[in-house]
């Protein structure tokens, strides 16, 4: 009876462990025609995975930071999405909310509705750092999906919460683009 015990904790642990929600350009566009019924009017996906971005720190390698490190330094992976919201959606018919989404496995750092825009900021951590960072931003007219994976810094869900909460979607954008910028 002990090892039936063991099994099923076992089994259990495996089955509790692949339940996080998944998170990625495509789930989030599902999201968008669930909450409207519509597909976004636009799309622009990326997604560089670890050797895109080894290929570019090599790019970057001159452009480092006054501490000396690299823009993209600890960041293994990025995917970024930018839909343009539909008509549902900039119309006030079926606004998106995000902070509604049901999510498992992530800790929330920000979940925000106001009006048309509303956000969330999940995490998840890898000993002392971040190790996987998912953001949702939706607006009258657009959505802006970013996943970032790495050893990324405990400030960056904060930073990038910020600009949720306190902005447009463009001020997301604006903000998820210096993350690669060389900074002088």
């Amino acid at each position: 009876m002990k090892n039936g015990v063991v099994v099923v904790t076992l089994l259990g642990a495996a089955v509790a462990g692949g339940c996080a929600t998944q998170f990625s350009a495509q789930s989030v566009r599902a999201e968008i025609v669930r909450q409207t019924g519509e597909d976004p009017q636009k799309a622009f996906e990326i997604n560089l995975g670890p050797v895109t971005m080894a290929l570019a720190r090599q790019v970057l390698a001159g452009s480092t930071r006054s501490d000396g490190t690299l823009p993209l330094a600890g960041l293994t992976s990025f995917e970024l999405a930018v839909y343009g919201a539909p008509a549902a959606a900039q119309s006030g018919a079926r606004p998106l909310d995000f902070s509604a989404m049901p999510v498992r496995g992530w800790e929330p750092t920000l979940r925000m509705r106001d009006g048309l825009r509303s956000g969330m900021v999940l995490v998840r951590a890898d000993g002392e750092h971040i190790g996987d960072l998912v953001m949702l931003a939706g607006g009258d007219k657009n959505v802006i999906f970013a996943r970032l994976r790495g050893t990324l810094s405990r400030d960056l869900p904060a930073a990038i919460g910020e600009a949720v909460k306190s902005g447009s979607t463009e001020v997301v954008q604006r903000e998820l683009q210096s993350l690669a910028a060389p900074q002088q």
